[in-house]
């Protein structure tokens, strides 16, 4: 037997084997179907190859969402695998949400400089976002990041734009 052939059943009914190249049972082509993995919908559904490399799906678009991603045959390893301390994070981020919550209801909110991109703002400061609303910074990440804890969660938001000068 040839090392790239394979045995295959064809038809379950009669159990007859034939022997196909490997490369003809895989015969894609652009626009043709395939079963994969769709990252949007997180489900293996029916696909329209976009794009292929070496006789094979590169990109394929969902038939079911139209999302256009890299061809996946099962969902990525990465995503699946949870660290085991997310209980204890989630316990601490809590902690903080309820502290961080406090302190926000608690101030006084004339005090609160307005957001602006421009702007240069440090640790514990109390923004006003025309978006996200009353804000307290959490931390300054970069000279041009810092990180602001809102009503709905903790953003991250630029500051000293020089590019907003311009």
């Amino acid at each position: 037997m040839h090392p790239e052939q394979k045995p295959i059943n064809l038809s379950t009914n009669n159990n007859i084997k034939l022997w196909k190249d490997k490369n003809m049972l895989n015969n894609y082509s652009a626009g043709g179907y395939i079963a994969a993995w769709c990252t949007k919908c997180r489900l293996e559904l029916g696909h329209t190859i976009i794009a292929m490399l070496d006789n094979s799906p590169k990109r394929v678009k969902c038939n079911t969402c139209n999302g256009e991603h890299n061809f996946r045959t099962s969902p990525s390893e990465k995503k699946q695998a949870k660290p085991e301390h997310s209980a204890k994070k989630t316990k601490s981020q809590k902690t903080n949400y309820n502290e961080y919550m406090i302190r926000l209801t608690s101030c006084n909110l004339s005090t609160a400089k307005k957001y602006s991109i421009k702007g240069n703002f440090g640790k514990d400061d109390l923004i006003d976002h025309p978006a996200f609303g009353i804000g307290i910074v959490l931390s300054v990440i970069q000279i041009n990041k810092i990180k602001i804890f809102f009503k709905d969660g903790p953003r991250l938001l630029i500051q000293n734009s020089e590019a907003a000068a311009q």
